[in-house]
């Protein structure tokens, strides 16, 4: 029997463009087991800010790769984070609903957050449809805009946005977290199956056989200095005013030793470039599509990842430019705080500082300089080691297949 299967996020992507690609991912994996898989992810790309299929008055086009059917639907553009994202949202909603309820019969759709209105909106297609429904949960909504977004946890909005929350944690019929520290409080919001499916990248694509000499000539780094890199989105999340001091800092203390790029695009880039007006070490690049991503990290000499200090990403964050670094062999510095800095330091896979530490930071990148060649090549093999055995992307989804296969096995019960 052929499974009909759909999976929901208005921020997927394909790997031609920058961004996450674990629905495509895990799309083509279920499509190499016979089912047929529909994603519907928004036209309206989040890093570009640019529509990237659809001509006006167009509401939906539908791509087929390799054998994988997208689905990319309208939705209202915006630039900054003001009245035009919730737009945004809410039309990205409307436009699923209206070709959703028109498609054939899905025996499992699975709605991704963060986008809690477009998890809403698939979970009410399952039920008018009849079929099973998951909720993964990739960010802890509202929770990260109390946090990080300096909401009042009893203002209009975060309430409405819990008891969504609240619902699709109860009703759903599996809820899959991508972080660990997210199993118990899913089981406390009232979610009976959870299950641990992590962020992890396909092995294979980071098997490059092109020198790392090759790969810095390529992206003009130069090969006498020390090249650490920043790749992903530019937010307010993400806390890159806390590499910009520490590259001001290393430009006083090692000039000429390091080169560091911070490659990405979003609503954070241009201040951040004013902010670091004079610092030598420092270079902006553009995003570049997520299938060039393995040879650009092959260039790098070690890769950073920083976020903002809130008690949210000590326990509930997967970085997919992490587990990135580990299958391409490459050190990593973090300055995550929690669960990040602990895998960090206990497999020695780089060197760790707190967030929003600039001076930490500086340290970290220091203490990579310093260690030789092979240490840093050692942590790299590490890395390498411990995607492997759990983050690989074809282990998680041979286990969102097993869950798929005893869930559709038995009738759905009303």
């Amino acid at each position: 029997m052929t499974h009909q299967i759909w999976i929901i996020n208005q921020f997927a992507n394909t790997p031609d463009v920058p961004g996450h690609i674990r629905q495509y991912e895990l799309g083509q994996f279920l499509v190499q087991q016979g089912c047929q898989v529909n994603v519907f992810a928004s036209d309206y790309n989040l890093t570009q800010r640019q529509y990237l299929k659809l001509k006006f008055p167009q509401l939906w086009h539908r791509e087929s790769l390799n054998g994988l059917q997208w689905n990319w639907l309208y939705a209202a553009s915006y630039q900054v984070n003001n009245w035009r994202r919730y737009l945004n949202m809410l039309s990205f909603c409307l436009t699923l609903l209206i070709i959703g309820l028109f498609k054939p019969k899905p025996d499992l759709i699975i709605g991704s957050s963060p986008q809690l209105l477009a998890a809403l909106t698939a979970w009410i297609l399952a039920k008018l449809r009849g079929a099973r429904f998951y909720f993964e949960v990739r960010d802890l909504w509202p929770q990260v805009l109390i946090e990080l977004g300096g909401k009042s946890p009893n203002s209009l909005l975060v309430r409405f946005l819990a008891k969504i929350e609240h619902l699709l944690y109860q009703k759903s019929d599996r809820v899959i977290v991508l972080a660990a520290g997210l199993v118990d409080y899913a089981t406390k919001h009232g979610a009976v199956q959870v299950n641990w499916l992590p962020n992890g990248p396909d092995i294979e694509q980071f098997k490059l056989e092109i020198p790392v000499e090759v790969a810095k000539a390529d992206y003009h780094i130069d090969p006498e200095r020390i090249c650490l890199m920043y790749t992903g989105a530019h937010g307010t999340a993400n806390s890159l005013d806390t590499i910009v001091e520490a590259a001001r800092l290393l430009d006083q203390s090692h000039p000429q030793k390091f080169q560091i790029l911070l490659v990405g695009d979003g609503p954070e880039k241009s201040q951040l470039i004013e902010q670091a007006s004079g610092i030598e070490c420092l270079e902006f690049r553009p995003a570049i599509p997520k299938g060039e991503m393995p040879k650009l990290l092959k260039a790098a000499d070690g890769l950073i990842l920083t976020l903002k200090d809130i008690p949210l990403f000590h326990y509930g964050v997967s970085p997919n430019k992490l587990y990135d670094a580990y299958a391409a062999g490459k050190p990593v510095i973090v300055a995550v705080g929690g669960t990040v800095n602990q895998e960090v330091e206990k497999h020695r896979l780089g060197f760790t500082s707190e967030p929003e530490d600039a001076k930490g930071l500086a340290e970290a990148m220091r203490q990579l300089a310093q260690i030789p060649l092979s240490e840093r090549q050692a942590m790299g093999q590490r890395g390498q080691d411990l995607i492997r055995s759990t983050y690989s992307r074809t282990k998680v989804a041979a286990k969102l297949w097993q869950f798929i296969q005893e869930d559709l096995c038995v009738p759905i019960s009303y």
